[in-house]
């Protein structure tokens, strides 16, 4: 339906005063309560025109008309008016962030807390894979006998302890030459190309006395498995409790299995890493886990590099206005603060 101004203009407030309220809105509320220039008639022929559309819907015929899936879809992607965060609510978010030490697991908790307060929904942050990250350092230390502890520091602030066991023992000071060696070749370098880069070392011969002897168990320290799924952080359970208190039972049930079935959430939510912008998902009727439900999401970045997702999960009658530039400004903050710390 190519929409007139009009529809659009009624369709656009019906929704805004549906997620303030919580509640059926009728013809008569809209003509009292917003300037629109309309006889609570024409407003009625209008509703008629967009349920027709299949934009909004009534249980009863005359009570007041919801929105529905497609009607939130238009809304979403045409009528709704981005809220701007304001300076108090930016030092709140960058306040959340200030209360941890800035190492990748703490600020992606904070993120899932900020998301959930700010939105009073719930908050979901997939964390990137093992292996998306760069080493900053690695020291070998002697700890008895042929046992040799790897420790690799990666620029997220990640510390990873390998315990190598080596063919015959090596002394301290040789480890410190391989260590400096390693450094002066491999920092910088991304964890999963690592192993490669250490066979071209390996291959170039040129290293400190004993590397060649142990550069094979080095390279096993370094293998990570990609398929290793990433970690998920949700925040705001009793928020969304709260906000789908008279709602379905089953509806109600839907959403905690799925945020307890941390698998469905995770594949939801990681589609939304190799995505830019801020997208947003409003369930279908045919997904019965989703239905009644919405996302807003994004990803965040190390650098330029994509490396996880993050978002909201809500009704459909979510704050939009507010919700879409509080992702969007989040994402922001924490691609910056990533990749700052990695530097």
């Amino acid at each position: 339906m190519d929409l007139s101004p009009r529809h659009r203009l009624i369709l656009k407030v019906l929704i805004d005063d549906f997620v303030t309220g919580n509640r059926p809105v009728g013809s008569k509320t809209l003509s009292e309560k917003y300037e629109l220039g309309v006889s609570p008639a024409t407003i009625r022929n209008v509703f008629r025109d967009l349920e027709e559309a299949g934009l909004i819907n009534s249980k009863h015929h005359s009570g007041g008309r919801v929105p529905t899936e497609m009607g939130y879809r238009i809304y979403v992607d045409n009528l709704v008016v981005l809220y701007e965060l304001t300076l108090r609510e930016k030092q709140r978010i960058q306040e959340e962030y200030l209360k941890n030490q800035l190492r990748l697991e703490q600020i992606l908790m904070a993120t899932c807390r900020v998301l959930s307060l700010i939105s009073s929904s719930a908050g979901v942050v997939i964390s990137p894979k093992k292996n998306f990250d760069s080493l900053k350092h690695i020291e070998l230390i002697h700890v008895s006998g042929d046992e040799v502890l790897m420790i690799i520091v990666t620029r997220s602030g990640m510390v990873i302890n390998r315990n190598l066991f080596l063919d015959g023992n090596i002394s301290q000071e040789s480890l410190y030459q391989i260590s400096k060696y390693l450094n002066a070749n491999l920092k910088g370098q991304e964890l999963e190309d690592i192993h490669n880069l250490l066979g071209g070392l390996k291959e170039k011969k040129d290293g400190p006395e004993d590397f060649l002897r142990i550069v094979s168990t080095i390279q096993t320290g370094f293998e990570i498995d990609a398929n290793t799924e990433s970690d998920i952080y949700v925040d705001g359970l009793q928020n969304l409790v709260n906000n789908l208190k008279g709602e379905e039972t089953e509806k109600l049930e839907s959403i905690l299995s799925l945020l307890e079935d941390k698998k469905a959430l995770r594949e939801i939510f990681s589609k939304y890493v190799n995505t830019d912008g801020v997208l947003t998902y409003i369930g279908e009727r045919d997904s019965d886990i989703m239905s009644g439900m919405s996302i807003i999401a994004t990803n965040y970045k190390l650098g330029e590099k994509r490396i996880g997702s993050m978002g909201i999960l809500g009704p459909q009658r979510m704050n939009y206005n507010k919700a879409l530039p509080l992702v969007e400004f989040t994402s922001k903050l924490v691609s910056e603060m990533i990749t700052r710390i990695s530097k």
